[in-house]
């Protein structure tokens, strides 16, 4: 009789079925690269046959109703993810569809533990499409969507997608362009950006947007003036400390996040200078943090709300079975608060 054990023992099992290491039967099932295409295929086999997958369910598939999706985010806990939910839980309702949510723990991804990662629990579940909100992916884990025949959408994707997965995500570049060409207008020339992490989709495009507006404006690009924050607001802090010791700081600064403005504006404080009076600061994305900060922040508004309901709705034609690929900007809005001015004279 073949064991059908879900837990520790079935991976020992599953690896002596298909004459492979414990580690490598883990990487299979969580969709990780570093196993040849002969041996993924040989633990496939032997993990059908023990009964750790299943194929996911599907509208017409007896076994399941075909309306589970999962939703993996990269956190919980921001008032973005917050954002991103709201607008899935509305589709989920208008569509039919029934939501799991989780949070992708990028340091459980990387173990080798067999369950490490969240792939483990889409086929068990039966799953029938799943949503993902700002998560790094590798290919392995897209071909292991595609080899069990699971939909699937990126909102936000952090890296270009595999061909054919459709993906949403704000006009990142022209929501740069807006915030760099206000301070422009405001008079100020010395400007400068704390931007993600670089190989971030949404940073670089941000980065772009800075550089084409000071470009417009005739404004060669300061090298010091371009820092990383890596989107968090600590090293944000530390970003600005550096702009303002240099020789000649800059009069404004354009944060590729509210939280990393949140932290320019702490270091700014701290060198007993005012926000909006002394030194200009622009975020984007206007979460909480940037309507009740003091100066309220003037910021680059994305429709996060949205993004996470036209996902959704896209998710939901593929499960239907429509063709649907390619890449959906939804359009951001410049939001004018008090922590930009034309600059001291």
């Amino acid at each position: 009789m073949v064991e059908t054990v879900r837990s520790g023992p079935t991976m020992a099992v599953v690896a002596r079925m298909a004459g492979v290491s414990v580690p490598t039967v883990s990487k299979v099932v969580n969709g990780r690269g570093g196993v040849a295409a002969a041996t993924r295929d040989r633990v496939t086999e032997a993990l059908r046959q023990v009964g750790y997958l299943r194929a996911p369910s599907t509208p017409a598939d007896p076994r399941g109703s075909g309306r589970l999706v999962d939703v993996v985010l990269h956190g919980l806990r921001s008032t973005y993810a917050a954002s991103v939910l709201g607008g899935i839980e509305a589709a989920a309702r208008e569509t039919g569809l029934d939501i799991v949510v989780a949070a992708s723990e990028a340091e459980l991804r990387r173990r080798e533990s067999p369950s490490g990662g969240w792939l483990d629990h889409l086929i068990d579940r039966g799953t029938g499409g799943v949503l993902l909100v700002l998560v790094e992916t590798t290919a392995a884990q897209h071909e292991w969507l595609t080899h069990f025949g699971i939909p699937c959408v990126i909102v936000d994707p952090i890296t270009s997608p595999p061909d054919g997965v459709p993906t949403v995500a704000a006009s990142n570049e022209k929501g740069a362009y807006a915030a760099t060409r206000h301070l422009l207008e405001l008079g100020h020339r010395r400007i400068a950006h704390i931007g993600g992490s670089p190989p971030k989709l949404c940073a670089r495009a941000r980065l772009a947007g800075y550089r084409s507006a000071l470009a417009d404006a005739g404004i060669d690009v300061q090298p010091e003036y371009v820092l990383d924050g890596n989107f968090h607001e600590d090293e944000a802090r530390t970003a600005m400390e550096k702009l303002l010791s240099l020789a000649e700081p800059p009069t404004a600064v354009f944060a590729a996040s509210d939280l990393m403005a949140v932290g320019a504006g702490q270091a700014i404080r701290a060198h007993g200078l005012q926000v909006g009076k002394d030194l200009s600061v622009v975020g984007f994305d206007d979460v909480t943090e940037a309507r009740v900060t003091v100066p309220a922040l003037t910021t680059v508004r994305q429709p996060l709300i949205e993004m996470g309901r036209t996902g959704l709705e896209l998710l939901a034609r593929r499960m239907r079975g429509e063709e649907v690929t390619g890449h959906l900007e939804l359009p951001t809005e410049l939001v004018i608060r008090e922590s930009t001015a034309p600059p001291p004279r």
